[in-house]
């Protein structure tokens, strides 16, 4: 007999114990976006638009990399995208602004915003041949190739949404994405976070950019 599993009972299943297999952490995840989050809050009004969004996204993975670091984990980036490979080369995971995260509503999954080719090329496994190279603070300016497991290791993403109170966060695997670049279907074993409160106004995450969007800038010839 066929046992079906809901989406609330899977996710909702240890969360802490599954984030430990990856030696993660819920105080972990929340110490890295903190800084970003206050760095945020306290933009002026003058700031650009996309000033906050990108200081959640930079901060944090600059926080992820400082932590995990010195636990073997190494800053790669595939195709131009930053991405935390574990240090067995069982996952790697990036960050990503995205909308109905951990969302009370069960039939809503996360909605990320525009993602490029990297991440389309993850969707359904083993990455073909990329440029990988390593990034380390010690190695600054140098770059070394990695070993070609390391593109084998399944990319999970940790979505981030804003509420009234903080973040609403998961982590989990990209399976699907719209035509346009959007991730809206993923594997199963989604991980749900706890959330992430803070105190003060946090509408200046209204239009969250997590760096990670492709951009079309038009280009006009001088007469």
């Amino acid at each position: 007999m066929v046992t079906n599993v809901s989406f609330a009972e899977e996710s909702s299943s240890d969360p802490e114990r599954r984030l430990n297999a990856f030696g993660l952490s819920t105080e972990m995840v929340h110490t890295a976006f903190r800084p970003g989050l206050t760095h945020a809050r306290n933009r002026s009004p003058l700031a650009l638009r996309n000033a906050a969004g990108n200081d959640v996204y930079q901060d944090t993975m600059e926080q992820f990399s400082q932590i995990l670091t010195p636990k073997g984990w190494r800053l790669v980036y595939v195709d131009h995208q930053p991405r935390l490979l574990h240090p067995d080369g069982i996952m790697c995971f990036t960050i990503s602004s995205a909308k109905y995260v951990a969302d009370a509503d069960h039939r809503r999954k996360p909605r990320t915003g525009r993602k490029g080719p990297a991440t389309r090329m993850s969707l359904a496994g083993p990455s073909q041949p990329a440029d990988l190279t390593l990034d380390l603070p010690e190695l600054a300016n140098v770059e070394a190739t990695l070993p070609a497991s390391a593109l084998n290791a399944p990319l999970w993403l940790l979505d981030y949404e804003r509420t009234e109170l903080g973040l609403n966060l998961e982590l989990s695997q990209p399976a699907g994405m719209t035509p346009s670049g959007m991730v809206t279907e993923w594997g199963p074993g989604r991980i749900l976070i706890r959330s992430l409160d803070l105190d003060g106004d946090l509408s200046v995450f209204e239009t969250p950019d997590d760096g990670d969007d492709d951009f079309d800038v038009p280009v006009t010839p001088r007469s």
